[in-house]
C-alpha cells in the first residue's frame, strides 16, 4: 500500500487502520501493533472535547483510532523509542491529525513538560507484557518490561490524569491480581473489567481494565468478549469491532 501524504522510509510500510482512510505506518521485523490496540481502542469510554495521554504508545494506533471515533478527542502519545516515536510522528501526519495528536519521545517515568500533571480526562496504555532481562536488545523495548513496566504506567497516569480521570488497560489474565493490586496503590478504583477469549473452551488470555482515579467502589464484571466460536470463525462482535475500528 502507497500514499503520498505519508513519509516512509526504507523497509517500512503503510497499512490500514479502517475503512475511512486511516493508515499507520508499520517496520517488518519490529513490533506491529496488534488486535489488542484494536480491543483497547474500542474499549475505551470518550467523550467530547476531552483531552488523551497514551503511554508507551508505539506506532499510536490507539490514539489513531480513538480521534477517528471521537472527533472532538486531542491525544498526546509518549514513546520510548525514538524509531517508533518517528513512526507515529509521520502516521499522525499522513492522516492529517497534527492539530489533534501530538507525539513526544521519552520514558513515562519522566513525562515531558509538555504533558502537565493532572491535565487529562482519559488515559490509554497497551504496556509490554513480556519479562525479560534488562540487558536485552533495544529492539525487545515495546514488547518487554525493559522500557516500560506496569508499575511505570500506572503512575504515569496517576500524575497525568485528573481528579476523576478514567485509565485504560489491557494486561493478561495470568497477572491480572498483580495489575488489580497495583491500580489500587496508586489511587484507581477498577470500574470495569472485560475477559478476552481466543475461544469459548480456552481460558480468558487478556483482560480490558477501566479504572477511575479516586473513584469509589462499584466494580461491573463484563460479558466476555470472544475473538473465535468454537468453529474456530472470527466472532460477530469481533468482526464489529473491526468494521468500526480496525483494519478495512
Amino acid at each position: 500500500m502507497t500514499d503520498d501524504r505519508f513519509s516512509l522510509l526504507p523497509g517500512e510500510r503503510l497499512d490500514p487502520l479502517n475503512d475511512r482512510g486511516l493508515s499507520v505506518i508499520q517496520q517488518p521485523g519490529e513490533y506491529c501493533f496488534s488486535m489488542d490496540a484494536v480491543l483497547l481502542s474500542h474499549f475505551a469510554v470518550l467523550r467530547k472535547n476531552e483531552r488523551a495521554a497514551e503511554l508507551c504508545a508505539g506506532s499510536g494506533v490507539i490514539s489513531l483510532l480513538m480521534c477517528a471515533r471521537e472527533p472532538t478527542l486531542r491525544a498526546d502519545l509518549l514513546e520510548l523509542d525514538p524509531r517508533a516515536a518517528s513512526r507515529a510522528a509521520r502516521s499522525v501526519s499522513g492522516n492529517g491529525l497534527d492539530g489533534r495528536i501530538r507525539v513526544f519521545e521519552g520514558s513515562v517515568q519522566s513525562p515531558p513538560a509538555a504533558m502537565p500533571r493532572g491535565q487529562y480526562h482519559v488515559a490509554v496504555c497497551n504496556p509490554p507484557y513480556g519479562l525479560t532481562p534488562a540487558a536485552g536488545p533495544a529492539r525487545e523495548l515495546p514488547v518487554t518490561e525493559n522500557g516500560c513496566s506496569l508499575q511505570d504506567a500506572v503512575a504515569a497516569a496517576a500524575y497525568l490524569l485528573r481528579f476523576s480521570g478514567r485509565l485504560y488497560l489491557c494486561y493478561p489474565s495470568q497477572r491480572l491480581q498483580g495489575a488489580l493490586n497495583l491500580l489500587a496503590r496508586h489511587r484507581f478504583a477498577v470500574k470495569r473489567l472485560r475477559p478476552v477469549y481466543t475461544r469459548p473452551d480456552k481460558p480468558a488470555y487478556l483482560f480490558l481494565i477501566g479504572a477511575t482515579l479516586g473513584g469509589k467502589e462499584g466494580l461491573r464484571f463484563e460479558p466476555p468478549l470472544f475473538v473465535t466460536g468454537k468453529d474456530g470463525a472470527q466472532t460477530e462482535e469481533l468482526r464489529r469491532i473491526y468494521d468500526e475500528n480496525g483494519p478495512a
